[in-house]
């Protein structure tokens, strides 16, 4: 029998093995309920709430492409097309694949296009982006519509089937065993260069600053930053359009105050910083 001393230290372990187990699955826990909770709001059609529960969510445990989706459809129920867009894009850069968010950019996209062309008000001004060359849409295709994971998951792969190839040239005693691991060999070599660079260009778009969202309820774009278009000439967007970021103007503390966008050749001018956000 063990004595009230021997008793103690066992105790003490015991208790502090159970503290430990609270603290590990309790946050695990809260993080659960505040996901059900977000999501249980946003079935309940309280979008306000939604959004402030997904937005705590991502500041405290970071992006995903699930919650970036619910929050922007929390934010597109709201009316707010603006943050809508943004969440739908970092979303679909996370996973271009995902054909969910792809039908609901697209979607959402009409919905701006159309609000853009309902503010042209006779001028009869091309309401969408310009339509890509070749070259463009090939690198949209490698960078923005396929992941870099997947990129460098296939660069791994013909990298080992390189590999199997310099152990059959290697080994084999049959030579055209030894020729198809020669040739097979510099074939897979080339591939897992091409998907190595292929992947490289996917994180590098994914970390790109040139392009935005008007977040602003309507922007109307300026000939310079301060400085309005003449009469008549003024050329307005509405929230929730997708422009290419040319150029910026930062004021003496490095901290940019107008950029210059563009969203086809006849969108073309500046906005205040204010009023779009990078996605």
């Amino acid at each position: 029998m063990l004595s009230n001393k021997q008793k103690l230290p066992e105790m003490k372990n015991k208790i502090t093995i159970l503290i430990l187990f609270i603290f590990s699955v309790i946050p695990g826990i809260v993080r659960g309920a505040n996901v059900a909770d977000a999501d249980s709001a946003y079935n309940a059609k309280e979008y306000a709430k939604a959004i402030s529960i997904y937005n705590e969510l991502i500041e405290e445990n970071g992006t995903s492409a699930p919650v970036l989706f619910n929050l922007g459809s929390a934010y597109y129920q709201a009316g707010d097309y603006g943050q809508a867009m943004l969440n739908y894009l970092r979303a679909r850069r996370l996973d271009p694949g995902n054909e969910e968010i792809n039908a609901n950019l697209r979607y959402l996209q009409s919905r701006v296009e159309d609000a853009n062309k309902a503010e042209q008000k006779g001028k009869h001004l091309k309401a969408g982006t310009d339509e890509p060359s070749f070259f463009q849409s090939v690198h949209a295709s490698v960078a923005k519509d396929i992941s870099s994971d997947t990129w460098g998951v296939w660069g791994a792969v013909c990298f080992i089937c390189f590999l199997g190839c310099v152990a059959l040239y290697i080994f084999s005693r049959v030579v055209l065993a030894r020729k198809t691991g020669f040739f097979g060999g510099l074939i897979f070599l080339a591939m897992s260069f091409v998907f190595v660079m292929f992947a490289f260009m996917g994180v590098r778009a994914y970390h790109s600053s040139s392009e935005g969202v008007l977040t602003a309820f309507k922007t109307t774009l300026l000939t310079e930053p301060g400085k309005e278009a003449a009469e008549g000439k003024e050329l307005v967007l509405t929230r929730g359009t997708q422009v290419q970021i040319l150029s910026e103007e930062a004021d003496a503390e490095g901290n940019v105050t107008w950029y210059k966008i563009r969203l086809n050749s006849d969108y073309i001018g500046w906005v205040a910083a204010s009023d779009l956000e990078i996605i």
